[in-house]
């Protein structure tokens, strides 16, 4: 997204426009996936603090601008809603640390549906959301069969 479009998203959801909120936005519409706050830091072009990009992150978070899951190791990782292709989940390998978004095919989309709407009418909830992360770890030195494809 152009930063006019940035902009234009932190208006629609009542946030101030800010650099540092900018700034976030671009890194994670610039990402092919999920990334850690302290990823977010690394890949900032200006010296943002880590407790400003938790701020931002929270901001964006309560606006429904970004989603976020943790890692095995308690890691917050973030990713823009918008700029996905839809619902999907991910695989997370904790010995390189790379987050791979999946689709599962229909038939497995339509189980999980099944077992939240069981689990919510046996507790009386209303489920408005739901994730499914795979966490495990790459025996082959960081090499991924997706990422060696590419």
């Amino acid at each position: 997204m152009a930063k006019k479009q940035l902009t234009e998203l932190l208006r629609q959801e009542g946030l101030s426009i800010t650099s540092p909120r900018l700034n976030v936005l671009a890194i994670l519409d610039q990402s092919d996936g999920p990334l850690s706050v302290e990823n977010i830091v690394e890949h900032s072009t200006t010296q943002i603090p880590l407790s400003t990009v938790y701020r931002v992150v929270a901001d964006l978070l309560d606006a429904k601008i970004v989603r976020t899951f943790s890692s095995p190791d308690k890691k917050l990782l973030v990713e823009l809603t918008r700029s996905t292709s839809g619902h999907h989940h991910h695989l997370y390998c904790q010995s390189c640390e790379k987050v791979f978004d999946i689709d599962l095919d229909t038939k497995m989309e339509r189980l999980i549906e099944n077992v939240i709407k069981d689990v919510s009418d046996s507790h009386g909830m209303r489920v408005y959301d739901h994730s499914f992360e795979i966490y495990g770890t790459c025996d082959r030195g960081g090499h991924h069969l997706k990422s060696d494809q590419d």
